[in-house]
């Protein structure tokens, strides 16, 4: 027997001793479920107390102590008659929206579907402990098993609750990336697809974005897509392929936490019937704390009539880029159209290195003229033009865009803070 075998032994027989002595059982810790984390941190603490779902109380005949909850919650009809019209459960598996506790929790359900919960608060669920709940119905509401992101529920900093949403528009419709975690010194960029349930089309002339400190950008993709699951966030990586999906159009975007653009008066943006939506937040976390990341978008809706022009969305990604590390590199290309446009809005995008862009126009009555520029990569402006910029067939634009490279590395086009980008976004019409 060696000598580290007999050390081994000496120790484990002295563990099992001690604990024989103090009667407990040697067993590590069994980690939380995702509904034992709902149970204790939400449930318990905000619903199954005195005067509401406790065993005593059970207001509307439901009781939410430990004991009972899951057994009365999942694939349990509600005894709200409109709720049950409306053929919700307490709740749907992999159902939120017709899940009846979520709609309660989740904002004023209306006086048909009685109080918001929890009715003992002036206040409702932090937007962490909500987006916890649905990660977990999303998922399936299982009894078992960790399927939420347990940050939204067990960290102090993701509770903080102060960010305050817009109202939704009065006509039109309001848009949301839930809550989502970006660890301490980190970044995250994530796609949530969607699909909107207008039977019509819908038409956009302005654009309302509010996003949670921290964002590098947002953009919202036109998208139908096939087997994506909505409402699932999926995680961007360098080698998923994510951000070249073929099919996906930009449709609006903000680099800043507040954005709000109102397109031209005779000018809208169309939303085709159940068009579907790809949402892509990008975060960055340089603090020792996690963060929250979280989105809303309004797109406010107006009516069509037959002078009003139909905007398309400039999305030219310069994606050849190439800047030698230790060094100043300034780089141009030129996007020509065969078809003539008017651009009313020009904007750009790089990362950090980013020290100057510029927009030329290229032939006609626009030729060599300096169209846009901009020397702050991180707030980027949007120029408008009004009358619009006329491009005939065969012309369009160059850019000339300058990078300090500071670093010791060879940098190339990519999707985190730390590699660089070039492009042009903007819209135009016929």
């Amino acid at each position: 027997m060696t000598h580290r075998i007999c050390h081994f032994l000496v120790f484990f027989t002295i563990c099992l001793f001690s604990a024989c002595d103090k009667g407990v059982q040697v067993e590590a810790e069994r980690p939380k479920t995702t509904f034992e984390s709902i149970q204790g941190t939400i449930l318990s603490q905000n619903c199954s107390v005195s005067g509401c779902h406790n065993s005593a109380s059970r207001s509307g005949g439901l009781d939410l102590e430990s004991s009972a909850s899951y057994s009365n919650l999942v694939g349990i009809e509600p005894t709200n008659t409109f709720a049950r019209t409306a053929k919700f459960m307490r709740v749907r598996p992999f159902k939120p929206d017709s899940s009846f506790l979520f709609l309660k929790i989740d904002g004023n359900p209306g006086p048909d579907f009685g109080n918001r919960m929890p009715s003992n608060s002036t206040s409702s669920l932090p937007s962490n402990y909500r987006e916890f709940i649905r990660q977990w119905i999303q998922a399936g509401a299982p009894r078992e098993g960790e399927v939420a992101d347990a940050r939204l529920i067990r960290d102090p900093i993701v509770s903080n609750d102060t960010f305050t949403p817009p109202n939704p528009p009065q006509q039109g419709l309001q848009l949301q990336v839930r809550p989502f975690a970006i660890d301490p010194l980190s970044e995250r960029e994530i796609f949530v697809y969607n699909k909107s349930t207008n039977a019509d089309s819908l038409y956009v002339n302005r654009i309302e974005v509010k996003m949670r400190p921290g964002s590098h950008h947002f953009i919202l993709y036109s998208y139908n897509a096939t087997g994506l699951r909505e409402g699932e966030i999926r995680d961007l990586t360098t080698t998923n392929g994510e951000i070249f999906r073929v099919g996906r159009q930009l449709f609006a975007g903000s680099q800043t936490p507040v954005f709000d653009y109102q397109l031209p008066s005779n000018v809208v943006l169309r939303m085709n019937p159940y068009k579907g939506f790809d949402y892509n937040s990008h975060y960055v976390n340089t603090g020792t704390a996690v963060k929250t990341g979280e989105v809303y978008v309004n797109l406010h809706t107006v009516p069509r009539n037959d002078s009003t022009k139909v905007a398309v969305p400039i999305f030219d990604n310069y994606v050849l880029l190439f800047l030698p590390r230790a060094q100043k590199t300034t780089v141009q290309y030129t996007w020509v159209r065969p078809w003539a446009r008017n651009v009313f809005m020009l904007s750009s995008h790089t990362h950090k290195r980013g020290e100057a862009f510029k927009i030329y126009g290229v032939g006609g009555v626009n030729h060599d003229k300096l169209l846009y520029e901009n020397y702050d990569w991180d707030h980027p402006p949007l120029k408008t033009f009004s009358p619009p910029l006329r491009f005939e067939a065969g012309e369009g634009y160059r850019i000339e865009v300058t990078y300090n490279n500071n670093t010791d590395r060879d940098l190339r086009f990519g999707i985190t803070s730390e590699d660089e980008m070039c492009i042009v976004v903007g819209y135009y019409h016929n």
